[in-house]
Formats: structure tokens, C-alpha cells, sequence
């Protein structure tokens, strides 16, 4: 089952966040699309309050996001997804859901495969025992040696919750995405060229998008745009929120006003 929620009017705007992350993470950016679209901020398979698969592989979740659309009905709409949430994205235009989608917007990923840089994060999630720990607090102590960045550490730890019965515990499916990692790491399904107006934005302080990505977008994504935000790393609309919704308003309303 997917959880979504849903806000706004017009057409629908679909929005996929990133590894270990939730649909809480474009709660303030989707204030900026509710003007002009009904925003559907999702929750991934294996993430937030959405169920986990077997595998969490690309296409797996590709397929489920395939059947919410159909069981919501939703025959047009355009696409926003950043990092694992674009590849699923991209996944998604690849399918037979290709007719339905009207643009993309794929944030600081492209269609390949990555090396393992989260198998850190992974390694030092899993060593932490969980029934050892009174609160966030807790946790931040214990991951300061393995995790030495402050904002990865606050991001992660916003997914640490109390269940009902008031134990701690992640948000995100943590063994399933330990197992399913090469998987997430592979470049997404591109059976054939996608012919949808794409919006491909990258941080400038950011190597996640490489200049020799650029003729692999070009390959793939026959009406591509490439914008670069200046200052900002990966997490491009948290760090330059102003600038990240005004680059994608332009794109959504640009043949629709």
C-alpha cells in the first residue's frame, strides 16, 4: 500500500523523495505547486508509512507507483523526483505509464549505476540497537564517531519514531534497503528513449549529476533541459528552496498558462 497525501487543485503533480527519506521531506516545497496542481506527496515503498516489498529494487517500486495512479485514477500528470525518487521517476516514464506522464522533473540523479557511498550510513544504522536507546538524543550521541556529519544525522534521525507500543524504531524498511541496495544502486529499466519534456536540476556543489552524465541524458531523454543551482549540494530544494520551486514552476506552467 502506498500513503500519499494529497493537496491542491488542478493537474496532478506527483512527488517522490529520496533514500531514507518521506513525503514530510516536500511538505514546504508543495506549497508552492498547490496553486497550480493537485500535489501528491508519496511516501516510496519501504519508506514513511508506505509498505515495503520483497525487493526494493527501481522497478518494483516503479510498479507500485504504476497502481497508484490507476487505483486513484489518475490518467494525467507530470512527475517531480529527487535522487532514488528520480529513478523511480524515471522508471515510471519508461513503462507503459509513459502516455500518462506530461512532464518530469528528475532532481540530482541520473540514469546509472552508483557506486555504494550509503553502505556507511547502512553499516552504521544497523549497529545501533534500538532497545538500548531512550530517545533521539540517544541516538545522535551514539552515531556522532560513525556519522560525523551533523545535517545527515539530524535528516536520518527525523525517521526515528515510536511505534504503538512505544518502542523506537525506523521509518524506512533499514533491512529491506540493506538487501535491496545493489538493486537501488542499478541503472533504472530504459528499454526506450523517453520522449517526455524533462527537467533534469543539479546542486552545483553536488557530483551526483557529472558533466559526462550529460550525453547518457541526452541518450535517454529526447527533450531533456540540465539547470544547475548554484551553492547548493544534493539536497537541492532544501538548500535553495526559492530558486529550486521558481526553476520548477517555469518548467510545469511552460505550455500550460
Amino acid at each position: 500500500m502506498i500513503n500519499a497525501v494529497v493537496s491542491g487543485r488542478g493537474e496532478p503533480l506527483l512527488i517522490l523523495h529520496g533514500l531514507f527519506g518521506s513525503l514530510d521531506n516536500y511538505r514546504s516545497i508543495a506549497l508552492h505547486f498547490e496553486r497550480h496542481h493537485q500535489v501528491h506527496r508519496i511516501d516510496l515503498p519501504g519508506h514513511g508509512d508506505s509498505t515495503s516489498l520483497p525487493e526494493l529494487s527501481i522497478s518494483a517500486m516503479a510498479y507500485e507507483i504504476q497502481n497508484y495512479l490507476e487505483q486513484n485514477n489518475i490518467e494525467s500528470c507530470s512527475v517531480l523526483g529527487h535522487s532514488l525518487g528520480g529513478k523511480v521517476a524515471m522508471a515510471l516514464a519508461n513503462n507503459d505509464t509513459q502516455q500518462r506522464i506530461n512532464k518530469l522533473i528528475i532532481v540530482d540523479i541520473a540514469p546509472r549505476l552508483y557506486p555504494p557511498h550509503h553502505q556507511d550510513l547502512l553499516d552504521a544504522l544497523s549497529s545501533v540497537d534500538l532497545n538500548t536507546l531512550s530517545d533521539r538524543r540517544d541516538a545522535d550521541k551514539l552515531l556522532r564517531t560513525s556519522i560525523p556529519e551533523a545535517g545527515v544525522r539530524a535528516f536520518l534521525l527525523k525517521s526515528l519514531i515510536r511505534d504503538d507500543d512505544k518502542a523506537l524504531c525506523w521509518q524506512f524498511d533499514l533491512n529491506g534497503i540493506n538487501s535491496s541496495y545493489a538493486a537501488m544502486r542499478e541503472m533504472p529499466t530504459m528499454a526506450k528513449a523517453i520522449a517526455i519534456p524533462t527537467l533534469f536540476i543539479k546542486g552545483s556543489k553536488s557530483d551526483y549529476i557529472r558533466e559526462a552524465d550529460t550525453d547518457l541524458i541526452n541518450r535517454h531523454f529526447s527533450k531533456a533541459i540540465l539547470k544547475e543551482i548554484p551553492g547548493a549540494g544534493h539536497w537541492v530544494h532544501a538548500e535553495k528552496p526559492a530558486v529550486f520551486s521558481r526553476l520548477c514552476t517555469e518548467f510545469l506552467q511552460d505550455g500550460h498558462s
